[in-house]
């Protein structure tokens, strides 16, 4: 069978999953199927109604540079341990070795984030720990060098809760739902209550916002161009950085995220999905 791009798009390319013998399969474990007040579909019916789109998963991406931020953590405290063993100081490369542990650690996983929330978020740094971690290292330069055992078991603290946070922002597949639309159709009376609506027009990017007692979740809706189609995707946010799909087994909800689930967040029931996006597709 041949797999034509817009199935690509729609559904991942079947490279992210090794486990599918190069398959693209409409659905995966751990998918559920949104409330019947929702109006969707998938790439086998077709039709009018909301769509999964899968979204690249973060974890493989992110995943040597975090094995290796360890390596060059614990390496920082060498050249301290075992001093004018090397031919530069030994606290700028104590230094070099500490900063590069956390770019590795947290640029990827910054940069593979893959939410359009305009807010900042330091996450998922555990910025406690790390905290007291400088404040000790300043204090083992000005009162006892003994005191930077006290910061760097704060930073190994903070490493681990850190990499905590990122398993646990990576539990749940990252999915959005597309309702294919019409640009006439766009306009403020299409929104569920309660939106924050950021523009009065179609646009690719970030159109409105919900967070009212969602945390650790916040909701998007997103304009999508492809080719000569328009969507508009619906996402539900981990910590304003990665997109958990709201209808999977292990999205963890509470009694606010239940109700706002429990309808769509657009009035309208979309255009039809091109044909180009249908076709029959294993399941696995």
């Amino acid at each position: 069978m041949t797999v034509g791009k817009e199935q690509e798009w729609l559904l991942g390319e079947s490279s992210w999953w090794p486990n599918s013998d190069g398959r693209l399969l409409t659905t995966r474990i751990g998918d559920l199927s949104p409330p019947k007040s929702w109006i969707y579909t998938d790439p086998e019916s077709g039709g009018i109604g909301w769509m999964r789109q899968r979204l690249k998963p973060v974890g493989p991406q992110i995943l040597y540079t975090s094995a290796w931020s360890l390596f060059f953590l614990i390496a920082s405290i060498v050249p301290l341990i075992l001093p004018n063993k090397v031919p530069i100081d030994d606290q700028l490369l104590a230094i070099i070795l500490f900063s590069t542990s956390w770019f590795l650690i947290l640029m990827p996983y910054l940069w593979y984030s893959n939410a359009n929330n305009e807010i900042f978020s330091i996450f998922p740094l555990d910025y406690i720990s790390f905290c007291l971690g400088l404040i000790f290292f300043i204090l083992h330069i000005i009162i006892n060098s003994k005191l930077g055992w006290i910061g760097f078991f704060f930073f190994i603290l903070s490493w681990i809760r850190t990499i905590r946070n990122i398993s646990n922002s990576l539990k749940v597949n990252s999915s959005r739902w597309l309702l294919p639309i019409s640009l006439s159709d766009f306009s403020q009376d299409i929104f569920s209550q309660g939106w924050k609506i950021s523009t009065n027009k179609f646009r690719n990017g970030l159109i409105a916002t919900k967070s009212d007692n969602f945390s650790p979740y916040s909701a998007e809706l997103t304009g999508v161009s492809y080719r000569d189609f328009n969507f508009i995707a619906f996402s539900m946010v981990f910590r304003n950085r990665i997109i958990h799909d709201p209808f999977n087994v292990n999205f963890v909800s509470n009694n606010h995220i239940n109700d706002f689930l429990s309808s769509p967040p657009l009035q309208i029931s979309g255009e039809y999905w091109p044909e180009s996006f249908i076709r029959e597709i294993e399941e696995e």
